[in-house]
């Protein structure tokens, strides 16, 4: 079945025909597959909303394809830096009692470089916590801003929560 994959193209992401669920009649190309990532929602979001005062602060907690509660926080600021982002991935893990340790250490988490196309080089990395890839977080790629009409820089962290559950 060919679907319109767009929100593919708009993270500069890979379609690899295997990760989302296709939906067989759906009613719009907006419900055409099921999400795996929260990000595109929220990105359509701040998109919307771009004429607001700035900062622009959202969060969404919610499910996806994977069957894993993922929370997704986004900021829109004058200038969106790594280090704000990478702060709030900090406090997060620190609530849910997660400590800070060295990499290659499953007691705890770490922070690894990461590759993401829909992020900016240099400027992402993923969270790994006893051992496995929980989220990723970084300043969005200014093709994929672009892509969702967001003129401003903008910083996003992904979590899969489920494994504080």
């Amino acid at each position: 079945m060919a679907c319109n994959f767009t929100l593919y193209a708009m993270l500069k992401r890979e379609d690899d025909k295997s990760t989302a669920v296709v939906i067989g009649n759906p009613r719009s190309t907006d419900f055409e597959v099921v999400r795996t990532s929260l990000m595109p929602g929220l990105l359509k979001i701040v998109g919307h909303n771009k004429d607001h005062p700035k900062p622009i602060k959202i969060f969404e907690v919610g499910d996806v394809s994977l069957l894993a509660l993922e929370i997704i926080v986004i900021l829109l600021l004058y200038n969106s830096g790594f280090e704000l982002i990478h702060g709030l991935v900090d406090r997060m893990m620190e609530v849910v009692g997660a400590p800070f340790v060295s990499v290659g250490d499953d007691t705890g988490y770490y922070i690894k470089c990461s590759d993401n196309p829909e992020f900016l080089t240099g400027r992402q990395a993923h969270i790994i916590y006893k051992g496995k890839k929980i989220g990723t977080f970084g300043i969005v790629h200014p093709e994929v801003l672009e892509n969702f009409d967001i003129p401003d820089p903008c910083s996003l962290v992904e979590v899969n929560m489920e494994s504080f559950l």
